[in-house]
Order: C-alpha cells, then sequence, then structure tokens
C-alpha cells in the first residue's frame, strides 16, 4: 500500500510540473495579446479535476517560475502566490462539492456583482468626468454580463435537476472564474500600492487605470471558461483516471 501510495504522489507531482510548464507556455505565447489570457480556464479545470493539493502546488511553481521568464517583481509576486493559491483551494474545493457550487455559490454571486455594479454605477465614483465616464460603461457592461448569466442559470434551473446539472455547473464556474477575475484586480490595486508606499491620490490613480483593463480580461475569462470547460473537463478527467 505505501508503494502504492509513493506511485500516485509521483504521478501526482509529475501532473503539477506538465501543468506548470504547460501553463507558462500559455502565458507566454499570450503575453503580447491585450486583454487575452487562458490561464484562468486551463487552470480553473486543472484544479476542479485533480483537486486543492494540486492546485496549490502548481499554482505556488508558476508563480515563483513565470519570474524567470518576466522578470522578478517582489509585489507581482506576492500577488500570483496570494491568488493563485487561493484560486486553486476555491476550485479544488469546488471539483469536489459540485452540488452545492451549482445550486447555490451561482445565484449568490451573480447578485453580488449585479448589486455592486448598479450602486456604483449610480451613485458615481469620485473621480474626473473622464474616468467617471469610462467607469461607468465598465460597470453597466459587467451587470449586464451578470444578467445574462443570471438568465442562463434561471432557464437551466427551470428545466430541473438532472437535465439541467451540467449547464449549471458550467455556469456555476464561469460565474465563479468571472468573480475570481475581478477579485484579481482589486487584490492588485491594494497589494501594490501597499508594496510601495503609494499616495493616496498615487493609489487611487493605480486603481483606475487596472480596473479599465480589468472588462476585458473579464470577458475574456467568461468567454474561454465557458467554451472550454466541457472539452478540457473530459481530457483532465481521461488522464486523471491514469494516475
Amino acid at each position: 500500500m505505501t508503494e502504492a501510495k509513493g506511485r500516485s504522489a509521483v504521478r501526482e507531482i509529475a501532473s503539477c510540473a506538465v501543468m506548470t510548464a504547460f501553463l507558462l507556455a500559455v502565458q507566454l505565447a499570450l503575453s503580447a495579446v491585450s486583454g487575452v489570457e487562458l490561464v484562468t480556464a486551463i487552470f480553473l479545470v486543472f484544479c476542479y479535476t485533480y483537486g486543492a493539493r494540486a492546485g496549490v502546488l502548481t499554482a505556488t511553481a508558476f508563480s515563483l517560475l513565470r519570474c524567470l521568464m518576466f522578470g522578478f517583481f517582489p509585489n507581482v509576486v506576492v500577488l500570483y502566490l496570494v491568488y493563485y493559491n487561493l484560486f486553486a483551494l476555491i476550485f479544488g474545493f469546488a471539483g469536489t462539492n459540485r452540488g452545492g457550487i451549482a445550486v447555490w455559490l451561482c445565484p449568490v454571486l451573480l447578485l453580488f456583482l449585479a448589486a455592486f455594479c448598479v450602486y456604483f454605477a449610480v451613485a458615481g465614483v469620485r473621480t474626473s468626468a473622464l474616468y467617471r465616464e469610462r467607469i461607468s460603461v465598465m460597470l453597466w457592461v459587467l451587470f449586464g454580463i451578470a444578467c445574462v448569466f443570471a438568465v442562463f442559470w434561471g432557464v437551466l434551473f427551470a428545466v430541473g435537476k438532472e437535465r439541467g446539472r451540467a449547464g449549471r455547473e458550467l455556469v456555476s464556474v464561469t460565474v465563479l472564474a468571472v468573480f475570481c477575475t475581478v477579485c484579481f484586480t482589486l487584490l492588485d490595486d491594494l497589494i501594490t500600492p501597499l508594496f510601495f508606499g503609494y499616495s493616496a491620490d498615487a493609489a487611487a490613480a493605480y486603481f483606475y487605470a487596472g480596473f479599465f483593463s480589468m472588462l476585458p480580461q473579464t470577458v475574456c475569462a467568461a468567454v474561454s471558461v465557458f467554451f472550454l470547460f466541457p472539452p478540457l473537463r473530459k481530457v483532465f478527467s481521461a488522464a486523471a483516471k491514469r494516475i
């Protein structure tokens, strides 16, 4: 039994190593394309299939080894280590508790995201008129995305528990990926100003600059996860059975 566990551990580490190399290759290949990334979709399915432990190992290795390609920036290293390890825990847990995720988490996140967008779009943000208009547009776009997924999830819920289960699972992980993508930008807006000791005005400027890049990343995460999750799930599930 000890030998079998040893083999399983070696295979798990090998799977993590292969996935780390693959994520690095994907990020490097798409680094020149602004707003487009597939690391979220690929890593999501990996954690969802292999579990939180394999996800954390891969997240840590990926966060550290990417410095060899993109340079060592302490604030970025901290951001990646915090975000991707939390990401691995969230989707690793989601993969082993699919029923609860599909039924409860999706509508809760959609309600939170929609309420957040509507509140700040209506109340406005204290900044220049140029920033205020652009931020308002982005918030309404995010609100529209939340509404589309809410309608889709509602239709699948009405279809029935068994017939709509796979669809609700797909919508749930997509919504969770969108929420995590938004949190990535917000986490960066917190870590970087604290790390470099920005003043309040500089921190606000950094926040707005990052906020404008959040929309294309969020849309990309939604589209890539929605379309890549089913085929990648089959591929990773078949590979996991061999471990």
